[in-house]
């Protein structure tokens, strides 16, 4: 079992990510203004009790995390688990989790393109938010373009300031509480306003797929391994260092949140966390959140365009889509086109918010939310058969090993179809899962009719068996 990068005779990308930008990279595509935006969606939906939702969507990460893990320290490839799913099994699944996660992994970004662009206009209000996306859009683009260690230390400082405000918002909100700084902010908003479960069970439910959209974006340690200098020692690292952050700072921040805002109050035309900055320390407060969410938006389309760049780099490499798409600068060792081409994309967000402004961010959350929850399912569907064909191929690859894999990997499964099955009982779960089905019909047309032709042209020339 050898990489095909190797076999292909490919460039092969840049080893220059450090352990502590693979934990920020991982960090920077979960807290983004999916988060601090998106809890106002959650919030509606569940209620207090959504700080349940986030708790067990931690722990669907930890789990798949995990799993991610082992397959990335034996084998570091930059298509990670696209290549995972097409060995692990089957050359359609893979096809299918590599490009389902391209789409994940930009519809997200694409929105908080527009969010950014938002935000910005609120304090230039003579400059129009369509010019904020575009300049935001080619930032990140040239940011991503110049090279990887550029890339990931903008990334590393950009999630630091997501990480450090949230802690700050926590230890604020407590001493809030605790001293009675503000009549309103108390630990009763928790039960006081319908209940801490107003919607019921079928609110948690609803409230599960945009959970899940928060957190997509960890796997992106898995995509960065090809370009880590150590993946060995830095990924198990970064796994336990960051699943460990976004646990905390989500499930506690947003606990915290409900204390400080009442339930009711959490719009999803604007971020919850600035309108609870704005009740604990007047405009000043909130504007300095407000910077921060537009940080978050930035951290998050930095991410999700690297992470996409090299979904499609990769896929380029397997013979699924022309090889242009895989090549190389030569100077800074990034895949020039694959970055260009996801780029675009990011303009997507801009065309459906200016069509239907009213639900464009939620719906387009949503289907990104799907896209993410496919990929994850895939990553654990494929590690048995990808540690049994690593232990065939040189057991001494395997350095990291799931903790309890008998029971994680299983329960992994289960837990994800769970949620995608609940969609049929909640409102709009219907829309987001006929969306996501006939995105994978698109897939699979393309996969039968272009891309599986392709692939076999590919390893004919180079004389490799599938």
């Amino acid at each position: 079992m050898s990489n095909n990068n190797q076999q292909n005779g490919d460039a092969e990308l840049k080893k220059g990510l450090k352990g502590r930008h693979l934990s920020m990279i991982s960090v920077g595509g979960v807290i983004g203004a999916g988060f601090f935006m998106g809890a106002g969606s959650t919030i509606n939906t569940a209620g207090p009790a959504v700080v349940f939702a986030y708790l067990v969507g931690g722990i669907i990460t930890l789990l798949v995390m995990m799993l991610l893990t082992e397959m990335a320290v034996s084998n570091p490839v930059a298509g990670s688990f696209q290549v995972y799913a097409r060995k692990g099994v089957s050359p359609y699944a893979g096809f299918l989790t590599g490009w389902t996660y391209w789409l994940a992994f930009l519809m997200g970004p694409a929105s908080e393109t527009i969010a950014a662009g938002t935000f910005l206009h609120l304090w230039f209000p003579q400059v129009p938010i369509w010019i904020f996306c575009l300049a935001v859009a080619l930032l990140m683009t040239i940011i991503n373009l110049i090279g990887v260690a550029v890339f990931g230390e903008v990334e590393f400082w950009l999630s630091m300031i997501k990480v450090v405000a949230l802690l700050v918002f926590i230890v604020w909100g407590c001493l809030a509480m605790g001293f009675h700084m503000n009549s309103g902010v108390t630990v009763t908003n928790m039960v006081s306003n319908g209940g801490f479960a107003p919607a019921g069970i079928l609110g948690l439910l609803g409230a599960m797929i945009i959970v899940m959209f928060s957190y997509g974006g960890t796997e992106a340690i898995g995509t960065a391994a090809e370009e880590s200098i150590n993946p060995e020692k830095d990924i198990p690292k970064a796994l336990r260092g960051t699943v460990f952050r976004i646990v905390v700072l989500f499930v506690i921040s947003i606990g915290v949140l409900v204390c400080v805002l009442p339930w009711q109050q959490a719009g999803i035309s604007s971020s919850p966390f600035v309108e609870a900055c704005r009740i604990l320390g007047g405009s000043t407060a909130a504007n300095i959140m407000n910077f921060v969410v537009l940080t978050a938006a930035l951290s998050c389309i930095d991410s999700g365009v690297y992470a996409t760049s090299r979904m499609l780099f990769s896929l380029s490499r397997d013979g699924y889509f022309p090889k242009v798409f895989s090549k190389v600068d030569e100077k800074h060792q990034t895949p020039v086109v694959a970055i260009f081409v996801s780029s675009l994309v990011l303009f997507v967000g801009a065309i459906v918010y200016l069509a239907f402004p009213d639900f464009a961010y939620v719906y387009l959350a949503s289907v990104s939310g799907f896209g993410f929850l496919f990929s994850w399912l895939m990553i654990a569907l494929s590690q048995p058969k990808m540690r049994r064909l690593t232990l065939e191929d040189d057991p001494a690859k395997l350095k990291w090993k799931c903790p309890g894999v008998k029971v994680i990997q299983p329960l992994a499964v289960v837990l994800m179809i769970g949620i995608l099955v609940a969609q049929l009982f909640v409102p709009g779960g219907k829309i987001t899962l006929l969306s996501g089905l006939i995105w994978l019909c698109f897939v699979s047309i393309y996969y039968f009719t272009i891309g599986k032709k392709m692939r076999e042209k590919t390893l004919m020339q180079q004389g490799i068996d599938e």
